[in-house]
């Protein structure tokens, strides 16, 4: 039998990786080539034929597909091919959710996959009775790196991330190197020129998989911002996927899951300040707290992933 497929509208995407990996499937990346968003339908009916086309060569058992957008789904929804959806929170707390096509997608799908429970929640109240499953993000550990002396900020830019407050706070710490892969130059012009006049932080673009994880790795502490509740953030998985201190963004969510050793702050300049300044203090416990952290886990994402077997056809995800 062949493998399942993943098929994921993004250049890269940590999850679809790792999930893809646990489910044993084929990942098709998409990256949107339309660099103006009114241009993007243009890739969405490019990908879904290539999608199609795909499906037709590899016959997969099911796939798994990346939402937002949902339309990733539309190729197996059209060629009859049994899928599930991996939601992420955009789906359900941006206009995605008000497509005309979103609800026939994603009600045909076998089932949703929801990250978090806040988020589940949400899903139900949007479109009452879908058929939806929590799946928080797999773990794949990130070996050690050599040390480079950097916090490091996962970011992507996206409207939940308070940039203003990052680059306050950098402002505000002349004494502390900062280093991320964001793309800067989507910022607002007024903060993209204060960005760029930081000598303390570092822009380093594009990273191979490889080389990002080093990244990640080698950091001091890594920083994590969002403002939207009930959003599990990638990057603190990733933080705890290399064992390195994170500070992040309190909301319910981030203090249920991250909690029990994440520095937890506010979208404010001074609590920024002061929550990587504690980050990045000596503590001999600090080690023990984080890999206790994630042995916790990734033994409840084993649970996850193992109802989420009992839902595809039968031999079809391999272990």
């Amino acid at each position: 039998m062949s493998s399942p497929l993943f098929i994921s509208w993004k250049r890269y995407q940590r999850r679809s990786d790792v999930l893809a990996e646990a489910l044993g499937a084929e990942v098709a990346w998409r990256p949107s080539k339309a660099t103006p968003k009114f241009l993007r339908p243009f890739d969405y009916l490019t990908h879904t034929s290539n999608d199609l086309k795909l499906l037709r060569s590899l016959r997969p058992p099911f796939v798994v597909a990346q939402a937002q957008p949902h339309l990733s789904a539309l190729a197996p929804y059209l060629g009859r091919v049994p899928y599930i959806v991996d939601a992420h929170n955009g789906q359900f707390q941006s206009w995605w959710r008000k497509v005309p096509s979103t609800a026939s997608i994603l009600r045909k799908a076998q089932l949703v996959l929801t990250h978090t429970q806040e988020a589940d929640a949400i899903a139900q109240a949007t479109f009452p009775g879908l058929r939806t499953l929590v799946v928080h993000d797999p773990l794949r550990e990130i070996p050690p790196a050599a040390p480079r002396g950097w916090v490091f900020v996962v970011a992507t830019v996206a409207p939940d991330e308070p940039m203003d407050v990052l680059i306050d706070a950098i402002e505000a710490m002349p004494d502390v190197n900062f280093a991320t892969t964001a793309p800067l130059h989507r910022l607002p012009p007024p903060l993209r020129e204060r960005a760029e006049r930081l000598r303390n932080f570092t822009t380093l673009g594009f990273l191979d998989l490889p080389d990002y994880e080093a990244a990640v790795a080698a950091a001091r502490a890594v920083v994590v911002l969002t403002d939207r509740d009930a959003t599990q953030p990638s990057g603190a998985c990733e933080a705890l996927s290399a064992g390195r201190p994170l500070v992040l963004s309190r909301t319910r969510t981030t203090e249920a899951l991250f909690g029990n050793f994440a520095t937890l702050v506010a979208n404010e300049r001074d609590s920024l300040v002061a929550g990587v300044r504690t980050a990045i203090e000596e503590d001999p416990t600090a080690a023990g707290r984080i890999a206790a952290a994630r042995q916790a886990w990734m033994s409840r994402t084993a649970t996850e992933l193992e109802t989420l077997r009992a839902h595809v056809p039968a031999g079809a995800a391999r272990r």
